[in-house]
């Protein structure tokens, strides 16, 4: 087995999130639905360091619900569908 390998068996996953502006706050309005709740994630995503990561994981999820990357499940639907026209 290279050695490569071998080490990677015995280093922890990394988190692609790592470092995300909403690590250690209420999520709660990441999911509420609320005008003043998608306000609020939405001003936390806005300068976080892995909001694309975010986003593009949601995207590859198919994630239905939520506020990631900075978009709405409403917005990251019509982003998709954008992209399909484009595609």
């Amino acid at each position: 087995m290279p050695l490569r390998l071998a080490l990677e068996e015995h280093l922890p996953a990394v988190n692609p999130l790592s470092g995300a502006a909403c690590t250690g706050t209420d999520t709660d309005a990441f999911f509420d639905g609320t005008p003043s709740g998608t306000e609020l994630a939405k001003r936390t995503c806005m300068g976080c360091l892995v909001r694309t990561k975010c986003l593009e994981l949601a995207l590859d999820r198919g994630d239905r619900f939520g506020i990631f990357g900075g978009l709405t499940a409403d917005e990251r639907r019509m982003l998709r569908r954008r992209e399909a026209r484009a595609a």
